[in-house]
């Protein structure tokens, strides 16, 4: 997924998420729907040390930094569910992180 996302990929993206699929963000109480999220895409900040910390058929937790364009950092927790062998849902979490 963050291979697809990283390369701008829709239709990859597209297959491997749920119709249903929810994005949760934490750090704005928002949610967002598939539709929503995928216009995120190629509009979002610079990525680093992405890693997956646990991952099994029913559930994926991962952590990276975004770097955005005001020069604010954070370090940025992921929860990916999958259902029918597509992501479902994502929730973030996000700490501010000294500049």
């Amino acid at each position: 997924m963050m291979d697809a996302w990283e390369a701008k990929d829709r239709d990859t993206i597209d297959q491997l998420t749920h119709k249903e699929f929810v994005m949760r963000s934490h750090a704005q109480n928002m949610e967002f729907s598939k539709e929503e999220w995928m216009g995120f895409i190629g509009n979002t900040p610079k990525t680093e040390k992405f890693r997956i910390i646990y991952e099994n058929d029913d559930i994926v937790v991962c952590h990276q930094f975004m770097e955005f364009e005001s020069g604010d950092k954070e370090a940025v927790m992921m929860v990916f569910e999958i259902k029918d062998g597509q992501v479902s849902s994502m929730e973030t979490g996000a700490t501010p992180m000294p500049s």
